[in-house]
């Protein structure tokens, strides 16, 4: 028995302030939701958790890329879906034009219809344009690249085609542009067969162009449900990582005050051992 160090009595003490540090990281636990405040928590479990939280937050801006994406290759089709309606319509002007009963009065007519509408088409490709990025005009038919994933080499190349009426002849419909009076190639001069070839050309390079982007929007699409899945997956992988099992957390919070009570009563007993000692001093004599 000693009296200058109440050795049980600070045991005890230790036990009891381990036992306060384990129920304040507990009650830390509750009442954030999260297990993993910082590194020191679980220096493992924390690293792997921020980088499924890097993945997550690239899957959700490339989703936003593929969206912007959808977009505009949506703008992009419905301008060659004019266009595809604006050059049928040339062609029925066209084939009517080979009436062998139509007049020269008939034809000329014909040919100013035929004139605004290839006007229109010019008009339409210049002005499908999305964020002003020119699609079907003014981009010398190259190519955009689209990031649509969170990794490197996840990308997609969407092509811009040239649809206007270019001076440099770069435009991929350049024969349809030959139609319009004076060009060379209209019905007034005559030549309704090798007009029609020209026409029929330029709606196979439209309706290739329109199913190039179709394809593009439907892979975009499946991109980004695949990444939503992906995010959701990802983020439950994080959670049973990092969020706390608050039943267990408030079952551990008990299990520490229990000991700290306990550890207070038991303090309490030890602080009478040097009393003891006193009492025996006392009957010596």
């Amino acid at each position: 028995m000693r009296i200058s160090y109440n050795m049980p009595a600070l045991t005890i003490n230790l036990l009891q302030n381990q036992a306060l540090n384990r129920q304040s990281g507990a009650l830390s636990r509750i009442s954030s939701g999260i297990k993993i405040n910082s590194a020191a928590d679980d220096p493992g479990a924390f690293v792997q958790s921020e980088n499924i939280r890097l993945q997550v937050g690239g899957l959700q801006t490339a989703a936003s890329n593929v969206q912007d994406g959808i977009s505009m290759l949506q703008t992009a089709e419905g301008g060659l879906q004019e266009i595809t309606s604006m050059v049928q319509r040339i062609k029925t002007l066209t084939i009517q034009a080979g009436d062998g009963a139509t007049t020269q009065d008939d034809r000329e007519k014909i040919q100013g219809e035929i004139d605004q509408m290839i006007d229109g088409v010019d008009a339409m490709a210049k002005d499908s344009d999305f964020n002003g990025l020119k699609m079907l005009s003014g981009n010398g038919n190259q190519s955009l690249t689209m990031q649509v994933g969170a990794n490197y080499g996840e990308s997609v190349e969407i092509p811009q085609y040239e649809l206007s009426n270019t001076s440099d002849g770069t435009s991929k419909i350049s024969e349809l542009y030959k139609i319009k009076t004076g060009a060379g190639n209209d019905i007034l001069s005559g030549n309704i067969d090798s007009t029609l070839s020209s026409i029929d050309s330029v709606l196979d390079t439209v309706v290739s162009a329109r199913s190039k982007y179709g394809a593009l929007e439907n892979k975009f699409q499946s991109n980004y449900d695949n990444m939503q899945s992906l995010t959701d997956e990802m983020t439950a992988a994080d959670s049973s990582i990092r969020d706390s099992d608050i039943s267990e957390e408030i079952m551990n919070y008990s299990k520490e005050g229990i000991i700290i009570q306990a550890s207070t009563a038991m303090i309490a007993q030890a602080n009478k051992l040097p009393q003891d000692v006193l009492s025996i001093l006392q009957n010596v004599k």
